[in-house]
């Protein structure tokens, strides 16, 4: 083999690894959950930051890290057998209409400088929800044909 050939030889596996992107749905896909999962970290992110800048707390961080994730545990096998048995486009449309709902009233108690650190719990737990509802819904490979 070639010194040349060599060299490529890494790349010969992105080619067909990019294949699905040929694919208008895939595309969108892909470009929605990227750009839903961005979000959805911005969000735990910024509520995180947020509650250490008010409270100085390490605990109250976890805390409020733990709301958000406890209902992604226990609701997601719940979530799955409803995906399973509802349409998964409905369902993300609901998870993500109720993440949006959250960044909102998050963004009105922030501009208007009412936040205090117990807000985040509940706010933590319903981004959670939203969450839990929303994975199951994204994981099934057919959810189109719903």
């Amino acid at each position: 083999m070639g010194k040349s050939k060599m060299l490529l030889r890494p790349f010969s596996g992105l080619k067909s690894t990019l294949r699905a992107l040929r694919h208008r749905n895939y595309r969108l896909y892909f470009g929605g959950q990227g750009i839903s999962l961005t979000g959805s970290w911005m969000q735990q992110v910024a509520m995180g930051w947020l509650v250490y800048r008010l409270t100085g707390s390490a605990f109250y961080l976890g805390l409020v890290a733990f709301f958000a994730q406890v209902p992604v545990f226990f609701m997601s096998p719940l979530a799955g057998v409803l995906a399973d048995r509802w349409n998964r486009m409905h369902i993300m449309l609901v998870a993500q209409s109720l993440a949006m709902v959250q960044a909102f009233v998050l963004a009105f108690l922030m501009f208007s400088k009412v936040i205090v650190p117990w807000h985040l719990l509940p706010l933590a737990f319903f981004l959670g929800v939203a969450n839990s509802l929303d994975a199951p819904a994204r994981q099934w490979a057919g959810w189109s044909t719903a």
